[in-house]
């Protein structure tokens, strides 16, 4: 499913539809006017990233919204898939999981992921990933705000 407006395009993967509510929520209160193309599974994540990548006509991918625990194929299993395309391969990817686990973060490490973004409980900080994904989008706008939860990957910790 893609909605939006064509000027940017965005993955998320998330198979939860409360917190794919938030997600959008908080994209809509920071101004991210992109097209959303949702998969509620890695399977269906990794078969939209071949399809886009064997398409010349196929539009940029901006930016992979991706949780880490998705049905059918994991989150690491969608990250190895979007690193080895030809066209997305350098494509940025903020993982979103409830989990704080080393592991999930060493895996979001390994495979480039540009923001590891622990969800939160609280409505307020989850907004932050609107201000985020802005920051990723448009780096000239400024930096995501501290403490948002989130652990730059690239370059240092955040």
């Amino acid at each position: 499913m893609t909605t939006g407006t064509p000027d940017c395009l965005i993955l998320i993967a998330e198979d939860n539809a409360a917190d794919l509510a938030l997600v959008r929520e908080a994209l809509k209160e920071h101004q991210v006017e992109c097209s959303l193309h949702v998969s509620n599974d890695g399977a269906k994540a990794i078969a939209f990233l071949h399809a886009l990548d064997v398409d010349p006509k196929a539009p940029q991918l901006d930016l992979v919204l991706l949780d880490m625990h998705l049905p059918k194929r994991d989150g690491e299993d969608v990250l190895k898939t979007l690193r080895s395309t030809d066209r997305y391969g350098q494509t940025p990817v903020i993982v979103m999981t409830a989990s704080d686990s080393p592991e999930a973060q060493q895996t979001a490490e390994k495979n480039a992921a540009l923001y590891y973004f622990r969800k939160p409980s609280s409505l307020s900080e989850f907004m932050q990933l609107g201000a985020l994904v802005r920051s990723v989008l448009s780096p000239s706008i400024g930096q995501a705000e501290s403490g948002t939860g989130a652990k730059k990957n690239a370059g240092g910790r955040k």
